[in-house]
């Protein structure tokens, strides 16, 4: 990760770190939040063996009034998403939500309950957490991996300038 030009570039070598944090989380099935979070979803289902869901909510480059789910895969029958947690941890209730940033919190403070109230079967799913690369001391008990000191951050699949 470095700065220039009044912004901060995080490459994929921060990512590939920061996604190893995961690991440790229980969970067994991810929501991604359309567009930021939609290359970590994408590859949370795919390492961790998961089934995925997407939220769409843009409040800085749309004009969207609240959360709606653009595809919901939270099963109406539970027991046929609970592989990896079966396998894992033996849980088979969590369902993780990821963002690229938490900065106000407006996005997870919106989602959060969008997704409690409307998945297919809540009570398959009692428990979420909220996970983000960037973030900022709150007391939503949203967890990140970076400190956000307010700058504008480009990821890595947001430019060409990058290697893959």
């Amino acid at each position: 990760m470095y700065k220039k030009d009044d912004k901060t570039y995080y490459d994929w070598i921060d990512y590939g770190y920061d996604m190893k944090q995961i690991k440790d989380l229980e969970f067994d099935h991810v929501v991604g939040i359309y567009r930021g979070s939609l290359t970590m979803a994408v590859h949370i289902s795919n390492v961790f063996d998961v089934s995925m869901s997407i939220v769409g909510f843009q409040t800085r480059d749309g004009e969207d009034k609240g959360p709606y789910w653009i595809h919901n895969a939270t099963p109406l029958d539970h027991s046929k998403d609970v592989r990896w947690s079966r396998q894992y941890h033996g849980k088979g209730s969590t369902i993780l939500i990821v963002d690229d940033i938490y900065d106000t919190g407006h996005t997870m403070h919106n989602v959060i309950p969008f997704v409690k109230v409307a998945r297919n079967k809540p009570s398959a799913y009692p428990n979420l957490i909220g996970y983000c690369l960037f973030g900022k001391a709150n007391d939503k008990n949203i967890s990140y991996a970076n400190e956000h000191d307010g700058s504008w951050i480009v990821f890595p699949w947001e430019t060409l300038n990058e290697p893959v």
